[in-house]
């Protein structure tokens, strides 16, 4: 099985997991109405009234965070433009139709940022570090992830993640996308430079590197992904098995729906 199926069966885990909780709550909801004892309506209504508003608050957390963070970032990087080196690097790379930004940091930046309009943010050090494959390499890494809207499905994960916490399900799901997002557009730069080597040889020394030197908004390139990366380009003919803890949170989050289905029923 390759990653699109495997990745569309967990999106609909997910998904299955997150209408059977609404459907729970729909039908808690309808049997307290219909129930004549009032400490039953009052006991459910209580109970409805915390898991929903846990829910609705997470969700609405997670969204404000992700605006206040979007915006933070992109003005600081917006005061810290290299604006030679931004149009040279525009230029360079006008046949992608994205923009581009380079930034003055001395820490590792090589980062996609905006969910309606990816921008791809190179900091002056990765222009220092890498060559010119190499730079190419990761620009084609984080091109993918621009045409491809990670950045806005990664967020729909993790937006449904934080809102169903009390689904341990939810967060191998997270990494497990997160990975394959990752390893995904690895194998989009292999293919379109027709070699692994150049991003073999910026994942090497990124691992050497560890997270001293990157910046606290761009750490994700150099993430725990890092060992199902460096064994893609290591191998590239082999078939990378992404391990997915599964049966022990799952086991967990049917035994709470469960639990659901025969408070809803009492």
């Amino acid at each position: 099985m390759n990653a699109a199926p495997r990745l569309r069966w967990v999106y609909g885990l997910a998904i299955f997991f997150v209408v059977m909780v609404g459907l729970q709550l729909v039908l808690f909801t309808y049997h307290s109405l219909h129930s004549d004892s009032t400490q039953c309506l009052l006991v459910a209504y209580i109970e409805i009234g915390l898991l929903a508003g846990y829910t609705i608050a997470r969700a609405l957390w997670r969204i404000g965070a992700q605006v206040y963070l979007s915006r933070k970032w992109m003005k600081h990087f917006r005061s810290i433009q290299q604006e030679k080196l931004t149009k040279r690097l525009r230029f360079q790379y006008r046949d992608l139709g994205i923009r581009m930004l380079v930034v003055r940091d001395d820490t590792f930046v090589a980062m996609a940022i905006g969910m309606r309009k990816p921008t791809i943010v190179i900091s002056d050090t990765v222009l220092d570090m890498f060559s010119d494959a190499e730079l190419k390499a990761i620009i084609l890494h984080e091109w993918h992830h621009c045409r491809n809207r990670d950045n806005a499905k990664l967020f729909f994960t993790k937006l449904l993640t934080e809102s169903f916490g009390y689904l341990p399900i939810m967060r191998p799901i997270y990494r497990y996308v997160h990975t394959w997002m990752e390893l995904l557009a690895d194998r989009f730069a292999i293919e379109r430079m027709e070699t692994e080597l150049p991003l073999a040889s910026v994942l090497l020394k990124l691992s050497k590197l560890g997270n001293m030197r990157q910046h606290a908004a761009a750490v994700h390139f150099a993430s725990a992904t890092m060992d199902y990366r460096i064994a893609q380009v290591l191998e590239p003919d082999q078939a990378v098995k992404v391990k997915i803890a599964i049966v022990r949170p799952m086991l967990i989050s049917l035994s709470f729906l469960l639990l659901m289905m025969i408070s809803g029923d009492s």
